[in-house]
């Protein structure tokens, strides 16, 4: 989830670095939009376009051979394991589980703390009863109560709250410089309306969660300046295109601000150059800006906001080999482990096999690096340790789940009957006393079928 989303971040800024000129602002607000949610939501749609699809089929595929036949039986003998992670209770916690939860919280616990501080300062703001500001309000109608009030907490105007919007003004407010005040407040009633606050509140979300990953920081930073530079596009087309006394009041309002506040929009000395640039170079969009823009998006959203899709013919590239493949709950992600498009990762690298103590199997040739896992389980079926292991060790343990296969098979006479109620057919290994359905990929994946190689007697 953190390097699709980062991969996603750094085409976004390249494209943001070719294009912000020359495509509507808005174009970038949905680009992030996109980011935010292929990073704070767990899932993601596969999709034929993805640039992860093109990548999965260019990972060597799995031969046949391998695929069908098991490995070497070799002498069923006792697997020394050494533990790496290990606990008395029922799960097991990655170091770097903690880790990244301890940067977690210390992450929101210093943007609430900015938060609430800004928040107490504002708290000691007073109406402002001046006429200008009264018949600003009655021009702007909008649904939540909005309300302007100025403090001398403040050097530069800004927006807060997000039900109950605050319009904050300076103190040093010149209430008679209408031409002023009529960009200043305009501004900022366009953050109000598109509940730019909530937008800063997923983009703090986002880099608490991702804490550890330069590219969020980077997102967090140009979301922020695509924020005010979509507002100052609207301020400017709803004013018939005054792009120069637009940049002069912004000129005035470049004020160092008195603090930090996180959950707030407005005039700001960052990025001012790039602000005055973009305002002077503002243009009414045209058939080609819209196309360009609409091209950025769903080009974006197919490749990178999407996951790999599966080959109907081939399956999935990680694989059970050898039994049931092990499904992701969250015993097993408590460990440290990661699942995503199919495939396990442990410490960040990609998991060439891991053996589950309930016979559970996972393979996955496309594997760059050797990391076999095996999962411990105790008298009640819950994970208590996962353990690395060499790769001999991961074909010895398969290797003795498919003898007690055998040997169970052998020991009892196999039965079936196809019910023609649901057309599945059902398997007992147990001489009739139970049946259990079982597909012919699941009969296959529980008892390979040997690859033999027949002979003719001519050949012979």
């Amino acid at each position: 989830m953190s390097l699709h989303g980062a991969v996603m971040i750094a085409v976004i800024t390249f494209l943001r670095a070719l294009t912000l000129n020359q495509v509507p602002k808005k174009t970038f607000l949905v680009l992030w939009a996109l980011a935010l949610v292929r990073l704070l939501v767990p899932f993601s749609l596969p999709s034929r376009l993805s640039v992860y699809t093109l990548l999965a089929r260019q990972a060597p595929a799995v031969s046949d051979a391998t695929a069908v036949s098991p490995p070497p039986v070799l002498p069923a003998a006792p697997v020394t394991i050494t533990p790496q992670v290990t606990a008395p209770s029922a799960s097991t916690v990655s170091p770097w589980a903690v880790v990244w939860l301890v940067g977690i919280e210390v992450c929101a616990l210093t943007f609430a703390v900015l938060y609430v501080r800004c928040y107490r300062e504002f708290q000691t703001s007073l109406p402002v009863e001046h006429d200008y500001a009264r018949r600003w309000l009655a021009a702007h109608p909008l649904r939540r109560k909005l309300v302007i009030r100025q403090s001398d907490r403040v050097s530069s105007p800004l927006t807060f709250g997000v039900l109950r919007p605050v319009i904050l003004m300076p103190k040093s407010t010149d209430w008679s410089d209408e031409g002023t005040l009529r960009f200043v407040l305009e501004h900022e009633f366009v953050h109000v309306q598109r509940f730019d606050a909530l937008s800063k509140l997923a983009l703090i979300a986002a880099v608490c969660v991702h804490w550890f990953d330069p590219l969020v920081w980077v997102m967090y930073v140009l979301a922020n300046r695509d924020l005010e530079l979509s507002c100052d596009e609207t301020v400017v087309h709803r004013f018939g295109g005054a792009r120069a006394d637009y940049a002069r009041t912004l000129i005035r309002m470049m004020e160092t601000r008195s603090g930090v506040a996180p959950l707030c929009n407005g005039f700001s000395k960052n990025a001012i150059e790039e602000r005055i640039t973009a305002i002077m170079k503002t243009k009414k969009a045209t058939i080609i800006s819209f196309v360009l823009a609409a091209v950025l998006i769903t080009g974006t959203a197919a490749a990178f906001a999407t996951s790999a899709q599966a080959e109907a013919d081939n399956g999935d590239r990680a694989t059970a080999a050898y039994g049931t493949n092990i499904q992701p709950d969250a015993e097993l992600l408590a460990t440290g482990l990661m699942y995503q498009d199919s495939t396990w990762f442990y410490q960040g690298k990609a998991v060439a096999g891991m053996y589950d103590d309930n016979g559970g199997t996972y393979t996955n040739d496309a594997a760059a690096g050797d990391i076999y896992l095996a999962i411990k389980r105790g008298s009640d079926g819950k994970v208590t340790e996962l353990a690395p292991i060499t790769k001999k060790q991961f074909t010895e343990l398969v290797d003795r789940h498919l003898n007690d296969v055998e040997t169970e098979v052998g020991e009892s006479s196999l039965m079936s009957y196809v019910d023609p109620t649901d057309g599945k057919t059902y398997y007992s290994f147990d001489d009739g006393k139970t049946f259990e359905p079982m597909t012919d990929e699941e009969f296959e994946a529980r008892f390979p079928t040997p690859n033999v190689e027949w002979w003719t007697y001519d050949e012979y």
